[in-house]
């Protein structure tokens, strides 16, 4: 209250910048100037532009208390006489009477000298109604649920994912059936690809050639490290492998576990042996 009162000057000049009446009086508003300015012989008269609204203009002055001969502040713990020394200034909302420094607040009230946050006029009140409107005592601010966001947006994760899975679960599916049913070419050529009478280098050229028509592997000169531990391709014991489902490059470092043999039972019309897949 004291630094109020103190910088009230400052608070004067800022209402003047801002067309806001900070610690309006209770003196009738002047009203707008219309009157034209002195003109000159051959020049319309100038009218000067009316001023912003005033607060005590829109706001209802029904409920104000009248003031007496000895009125004193209806603040309990001041009891000052009002006067010029103390001031005699009307709560614009409860219209009582008080003193200049127990009305050292401002709130938005209606032009029925309500509560209005949105669209009501800045006036001078006391410190119970200040105290007392609505949301003053609320220290929670706003909630806002935004569960309904985060489950659409969860959603929609999860279904990409299960369309990840379901899409690598049919190229596995579609890899074991054509190891154990090979293309009637390939059997003619050379026999089963998982025949154990065909030779090594054979078996292994032609359940490449398999695979690769499953998914495209990813070219070896093109990747230098392992996309996930990071380890740098080329020495003889740390060999390129590609992953027989997404087809991308990996290591089979066990200390790392970046790609992984999966042995699946492969059966075919003459024989079942265990075919191994390295999956990343």
């Amino acid at each position: 209250m004291v630094k109020a009162k103190k910088f009230q000057p400052l608070a004067i000049i800022n209402q003047k910048l801002k067309g806001l009446d900070v610690f309006e009086s209770n003196a009738a508003p002047l009203t707008p100037s219309l009157q034209p300015t002195a003109n000159t012989p051959g020049r319309a008269p100038t009218v000067e532009p009316a001023r912003q609204a005033d607060p005590d203009e829109a706001v209802t002055r029904t409920h104000w208390q009248k003031p007496g001969y000895n009125d004193v502040c209806t603040d309990p713990a001041c009891g000052r006489r009002l006067g010029p020394n103390n001031g005699n200034v009307n709560c614009r909302k409860c219209g009582r009477l008080f003193c200049d420094e127990h009305t050292m607040y401002q709130m938005k009230l209606s032009r029925s000298a309500q509560h209005e946050p949105v669209r009501g006029f800045w006036c001078r009140v006391c410190e119970t109604c200040y105290k007392s409107r609505e949301g003053y005592n609320d220290h929670n601010g706003l909630v806002k649920d935004h569960t309904d966001s985060f489950m659409a947006m969860r959603k929609k994760r999860v279904e990409k994912q299960y369309l990840e899975i379901s899409r690598l679960e049919k190229r596995l599916t579609k890899l074991t059936q054509l190891l154990a049913h090979p293309p009637e070419d390939v059997i003619a050529s050379s026999g089963s690809v998982l025949n154990p009478l065909t030779s090594l280098a054979s078996q292994k050229d032609q359940r490449k050639a398999l695979e690769q028509t499953i998914v495209t592997w990813e070219e070896d000169a093109k990747v230098a490290k392992c996309p996930f531990c990071q380890q740098e391709f080329g020495s003889w014991s740390f060999r390129r492998h590609h992953c027989r489902i997404c087809g991308r490059v990996v290591c089979a470092d066990p200390k790392t576990a970046c790609s992984t043999e999966i042995g699946l039972n492969v059966a075919s019309s003459k024989l079942h042996r265990l075919s191994h897949f390295v999956l990343c």
